[in-house]
């Protein structure tokens, strides 16, 4: 006979889990949205005082780190995340194994970083990009524990922990960039790298912090933790890479055909498609662990409802910002640039389709890497690569840049549909089933109101 949930996820996922973990969730949309107090204090700290070649040049050199912290993330990071959310694991040899490849990996990726500075500076037409790269390797240094810590931490959903880390750098470079300013000593590109390499150490320290007396590394790793950690990783680093050339694709191509011009107007809508992300993200703090859990203790029930919970809730979650875009549009473009950007009004109603596409893409493809079948994420990665060209080079040669917005959702569109074709191979869910979770946020919400009601009297 197939085996029964647990009376524990009875409790948590069939009797509102969302409810159970609504503080978590409030500190995952609050750490998720500390990127965006960061974006805005860069804006008034760093944009309006560098000038513009000195912030085109950090700009450069904090593209090269971001892609390279992101791919060590996906090769070593990501399948400690997996293997350290399952229930009852001795995890002490995936632990180590995963610090000896990301530790290897990012000292290969500075090696490259240093031999390509030169060439580098040349290609780019900056004449001081050369001697910046040479700083990336200390970049990498100074977060290579705060993103090996924070991995372990959302692995066992310790949220708050995860805001404090992020916090420590993402207010922190702000603030140090408003004190460097007011001892006048804020003036070139090599000061915001000095600025990111304090912050991002500070966030280390942090999280050793956090996860000190906690974390157990094995002495000697065995050949079998390295095999299981470089099979899963080697996956997972080939669905980054093909999503990394995917969302970079839309901007190149409609460059190569219109301009310029039309890659600005397109991206200052574009630019709003963040709110999407950051919702994303927020769900993959949770998704991704609690189906490896559920997958390892073959509570395929329960995994069930917590896939169908996800789907409907970030759906109705995102509603409001469909709204938004398709009933509001000039006042967004005209509040964030004050009159600038008024072609894209057209384009943003073009991106509030998304919400009906994006829940399943995120909430499908982390199910389907918490339950260890990083291939089949790997072939969704490629398969959004392959979309993604075909959708732009079909829609931005005659429509420009609303072209490329139609292309960016035709793609989105694409792989939503094949992300839930791959899903149901391991969790059977229909959008009837999806559909008829709203009576659980109707419990949920009378539930809320009721214990609210209670607390007053």
């Amino acid at each position: 006979m197939p085996r029964q949930p647990s009376v524990t996820f009875l409790r948590g996922v069939n009797r509102m889990e969302i409810g159970k973990h609504l503080n978590k969730g409030m500190w995952g949309l609050a750490d998720k949205a500390l990127p965006v107090v960061y974006g805005v204090g860069y804006v008034w700290l760093v944009i309006r005082v560098l000038p513009e070649e000195e912030f085109g040049n950090f700009v450069l050199v904090q593209e090269v780190f971001l892609i390279v912290s992101g791919l060590a993330t996906a090769f070593a990071l990501q399948p400690l995340l997996k293997f350290s959310s399952e229930d009852n694991a001795d995890i002490s040899g995936i632990v180590s194994a995963a610090f000896v490849l990301n530790v290897a990996f990012t000292i290969i990726a500075s090696l490259m970083v240093v031999a390509l500075s030169t060439p580098a500076g040349m290609l780019l037409n900056s004449t001081s990009l050369g001697s910046l790269l040479l700083y990336v390797p200390a970049m990498l240094l100074a977060s290579l524990v705060r993103n090996f810590t924070m991995t372990l931490l959302q692995a066992r959903f310790r949220i708050r922990e995860v805001f404090w880390m992020d916090a420590a750098h993402f207010l922190g470079a702000p603030f140090l960039v408003w004190i460097w300013s007011r001892m006048h000593m804020f003036d070139e590109a090599l000061d915001l790298v000095f600025i990111n390499i304090i912050s991002l150490t500070f966030s280390s320290i942090v999280g050793f912090w956090f996860v000190r007396g906690t974390v157990r590394f094995a002495v000697k790793p065995s050949h079998a933790d390295f095999r299981k950690t470089w099979d899963f990783g080697k996956y997972s680093l080939g669905s980054v890479v093909s999503s990394l050339f995917s969302t970079k694709a839309d901007s190149f191509i409609l460059s190569a055909f219109t301009g310029p011009v039309q890659v600005a107007v397109y991206n200052s809508a574009k630019i709003f498609v963040r709110l999407y992300e950051m919702a994303s993200q927020v769900v993959q703090m949770f998704v991704l662990p609690a189906a490896s859990r559920l997958s390892s203790q073959r509570e395929q029930a329960s995994l069930k409802a917590l896939t169908e919970k996800a789907i409907l809730f970030l759906s109705i979650g995102l509603l409001p910002v469909t709204l938004l875009f398709l009933a509001f549009p000039a006042f967004l473009i005209n509040l964030v640039y004050a009159g600038k950007y008024l072609e894209a009004v057209p384009i943003l109603r073009v991106f509030s389709i998304l919400t009906f596409v994006v829940p399943v893409t995120v909430v499908g493809s982390n199910v389907i890497m918490g339950l260890g079948d990083a291939r089949r994420s790997f072939i969704l990665g490629v398969q959004l690569l392959a979309a993604s060209l075909v959708s732009f080079l079909l829609f931005i040669p005659p429509f420009g840049a609303m072209g490329a917005a139609w292309g960016y959702v035709a793609a989105s569109a694409l792989i939503a549909w094949l992300t839930a074709r791959a899903l149901r191979d391991f969790v059977p869910i229909t959008p009837v089933e999806v559909f008829r979770r709203v009576s659980d946020i109707r419990g949920f919400m009378e539930n809320r109101w009721f214990s609210l009601f209670q607390r007053r009297q």
